[in-house]
């Protein structure tokens, strides 16, 4: 378990358009931690979530390509936060009891950012410290899955923060892809 110690510096970009790509693409937890993380806008990482076209879920392998396709490296660890990427929340229960891992218990897990001792849930827009989310998010999530009693980490996505200078950049950027961007429908 990884030891939680004061944050040297508060992340301060929160992706003002969350609302926005949910109701546009159906963005949700995957592709919004991705954007805090990044420093970016949520609609401008949904280019590299093509399968949001026909499944509006995030597995390991698709967040890993995600972060492939934006540029950035990452490392896998499981049962650990990363200090600076996403973390796959597992919802405990009956489907995790015989193997944590298993495939069935993918319909109840949630995608977070993580920087240093804080957490970014698209379901609050801010970003809250580890305790905080830990006190007051998971416990909702919790009890609104029907047998559910706790969380855990499943997946720890490490990646490198990016330099203060680029991490502010909300349009555009200096990497480019493959995949063309979305467009807003209204």
């Amino acid at each position: 378990m990884r030891t939680i110690r004061a944050s040297l510096s508060f992340p301060d970009f929160i992706p003002w358009d969350v609302e926005i790509a949910r109701l546009n693409f159906g963005a949700n937890c995957g592709p919004s931690s991705l954007a805090a993380i990044l420093g970016k806008e949520v609609c401008r990482v949904m280019c590299y979530f093509p399968h949001f076209e026909y499944s509006r879920w995030t597995n390991l392998t698709q967040m890993r390509r995600a972060f492939d396709e934006a540029g950035y490296s990452v490392k896998v660890r499981r049962c650990e936060l990363p200090t600076h990427g996403v973390a796959l929340i597992q919802w405990l229960g009956p489907w995790t009891k015989r193997d944590f891992f298993s495939r069935w218990s993918l319909i109840h897990t949630h995608w977070v950012a993580v920087s240093e001792n804080y957490v970014f849930d698209h379901t609050e827009c801010k970003w809250q410290t580890l305790e905080e989310w830990s006190g007051q998010v998971a416990p909702r999530f919790i009890e609104n899955i029907p047998q559910a009693h706790g969380w855990a980490v499943k997946y720890g996505v490490e990646t490198t923060k990016p330099s203060s200078s680029w991490s502010g950049l909300t349009s555009g950027s200096s990497r480019s892809s493959s995949r063309s961007e979305f467009s807003l429908v209204g």
